[in-house]
């Protein structure tokens, strides 16, 4: 365990740390109803089945974000831009702009709709703001931030951040430690006075340890190999300096990590 001293800050990863998700068939079918409806609107022409759509469209856009990820290339996707190729390199259409980008929204629906955040994870945020604590998100995602931002406000979690850092934002992707100095800058407190918490020990802790931050992996929803995509991570003795299965361990984590020697 690194050394003690004081914790101003506490910035955490989304998926699988905050919230968990899993867009749901049933979302997703509502989602492409609407894409649908709005292709039709806005070509004048009768779409592809929603089936169709859904197999041509948004498992495609899925397959190229995954696949930049496996790749672990630090430069976000354009999420418009991914669309409208797909658009037209699948379906041959040619969309407008603006419909591009209420497709891209109506898409993100699927996933705002399947995205949970408990209770006890909230009470836990209040309780780290009632000690006065400052509190950031780090996330890597290709999804719209205003979207995303949309989503935290929805779910409760907006006015107990103190700031909000998305790659699609920002433009680079977690381990570079562009990402996370930028959401110190916005909290206010140096990386050696602020914990990161993410769940993931390439991107999360290798990345918040190279910047100078104490690090808290979440091994609650998955328990991740040290280096899936093998070549470069961490071995299995890289560990962060405290692991946790719950977050209500945190607050306590966070005073050993303050008295840490």
């Amino acid at each position: 365990m690194v050394g003690g001293g004081p914790i101003r800050a506490v910035l955490f990863d989304y998926g699988h740390t905050l919230v968990d998700f899993g867009r749901t068939q049933e979302a997703l079918l509502e989602a492409y109803r609407q894409i649908r409806e709005r292709i039709e609107a806005a070509l004048s022409m009768e779409a592809p089945e929603v089936g169709h759509l859904i197999d041509r469209v948004a498992n495609e856009v899925d397959r190229l974000v995954t696949r930049s990820y496996e790749e672990r290339r630090m430069q976000e996707l354009d999420l418009v831009r991914v669309f409208d190729e797909v658009l037209l390199g699948a379906l041959g259409l040619t969309v407008p702009p603006d419909v591009v980008r209420h497709i891209v929204a109506l898409d993100h629906s699927a996933f705002s709709r399947s995205v949970t955040v408990s209770g006890e994870t909230l009470a836990v945020l209040r309780g780290l703001r009632g000690r006065g604590l400052r509190l950031g998100l780090v996330s890597i995602v290709a999804l719209l931030p205003d979207l995303m931002q949309a989503d935290l406000d929805a779910l409760g979690l907006g006015e107990l951040l103190d700031a909000s850092t998305f790659s699609s934002g920002l433009g680079v992707r977690k381990p570079d430690g562009r990402i996370f100095r930028h959401t110190l800058d916005r909290v206010g407190v140096p990386a050696a006075e602020a914990v990161f918490v993410g769940d993931r020990r390439y991107d999360d802790v290798m990345g918040a340890r190279d910047v100078g931050m104490r690090t808290v992996r979440m091994a609650g929803f998955r328990d991740e190999a040290a280096d899936p995509a093998g070549g470069g991570g961490p071995s299995p003795g890289e560990e962060a300096d405290a692991v946790i299965r719950d977050l209500r361990e945190l607050p306590g984590i966070l005073r050993e990590l303050e008295r840490a020697s």
